[in-house]
């Protein structure tokens, strides 16, 4: 009886250590606490930015939330709160929510993204401290143009300084995707070129890195002083409308990339109406592109805000990849033999430049 009594300890024993190696290790746990009560019974949703769906999700409740699960590899995800936002690397460990920095504590990558982040933020504060000196210093328009685009391009190297760094400790985890993301923004090629030869296979093969090495042909394509690339889509009518019936055409045309949905392409349309009271005829012509839009949502903003230049609209996303646009508005001028002569422009430069070319 002893025997057997023994022999039955030994096996649960055994089968407990079995259970207990075989328990998965790569769990992760995300919590938060909402100080907004109106919240309780709401369904959070974490959302992985690489494949853009919902991969897990939870209720609030007595103004907690909790997210647990299994994590095959590490992911760049976002929860949506309220009106606020967390950004977070998912990966296997305890991580708590910071709605206030809009990201998470409690794991390595996540310490690593905070770090960056807080860098990130001091550049955009300097940014943004320095060009409203030169606003107040410099009242030429030309001049301040000029001193604008001398300080872009000290501030590009300053933070590719940044991201080259972070880049090198990051260079096959999910921060690199992130860095990458950044140098996509940046208004040269070379440095995401470069980049992307020093990153490992987990970088690669992330769907976000495959599209923005697509973007980043497409930018080379269309870059200034190659010729503009055609498309086509509607005019407000229904008709079948192209860039090639503009550009191209012994005109300077200014093309703007939009949506009816979008804030700040909405606030850029009054200089784009100026242009185009000042300066429309024989060498001047405005051309507007809806893209990531619905027609009849495209209509209602041309109406509400009287436009009056022609419009290629319903062109879905065909335009942006073709050249390599991540963010509207995007305002490109194309030049009277259909080079492109310049892109990116906006506000006071823009007027600028329309001043230079023409006259």
């Amino acid at each position: 009886m002893k025997n057997k009594t023994l022999f039955s300890l030994i096996a649960g024993c055994l089968l407990a250590f079995a259970c207990s190696e075989n328990r998965p290790t790569n769990t992760y746990t995300v919590e938060g606490t909402l100080t907004d009560t109106t919240l309780n019974g709401t369904t959070l949703y974490l959302l992985d930015y690489d494949s853009n769906r919902n991969i897990d999700s939870t209720v609030v409740k007595n103004g907690k939330f909790i997210f647990t699960g299994i994590v095959d590899s590490s992911r760049f995800c976002r929860i949506d709160v309220g009106r606020e936002f967390i950004n977070l690397i998912l990966e296997s460990g305890k991580m708590t929510a910071n709605l206030e920095k809009h990201n998470v504590e409690g794991t390595p990558l996540n310490k690593e993204l905070a770090q960056f982040s807080l860098r990130q933020d001091s550049m955009y504060t300097i940014i943004r401290t320095e060009m409203d000196k030169l606003k107040e210093q410099e009242q030429d328009p030309v001049k301040l143009s000029q001193k604008q685009e001398e300080f872009q391009q000290q501030w590009t190297a300053d933070y590719l300084t940044i991201l080259n760094n972070t880049l090198e400790k990051n260079s096959n985890n999910e921060i690199g995707v992130i860095i990458l993301r950044e140098m996509s923004m940046l208004p040269t090629t070379e440095a995401l070129d470069s980049a992307l030869s020093k990153v490992g296979e987990v970088v690669l093969n992330k769907k976000r890195i495959k599209r923005l090495i697509l973007n980043n042909e497409a930018l080379k394509t269309t870059a200034v002083g190659k010729p503009f690339v055609d498309f086509s889509g509607e005019d407000i009518n229904g008709k079948k409308v192209s860039l090639s019936d503009y550009a191209g055409k012994g005109k300077y045309v200014l093309v703007d990339f939009w949506a009816s949905w979008c804030g700040p392409c909405r606030q850029e349309t009054p200089n784009i109406v100026e242009l185009y009271k000042k300066h429309k005829g024989k060498a001047f012509e405005v051309v507007s592109v809806a893209v990531w839009d619905k027609p009849e949502d495209t209509k209602e903003a041309i109406k509400e805000d009287k436009l009056t230049w022609p419009q290629i609209i319903n062109t879905g996303e065909t335009p942006t990849n073709l050249y390599g646009i991540l963010g509207i508005p995007h305002i490109i001028l194309i030049g009277p033999d259909g080079t492109i002569v310049t892109r990116n422009l906006r506000g006071d430069a823009m007027k600028t430049k329309i001043a230079e070319v023409l006259k």
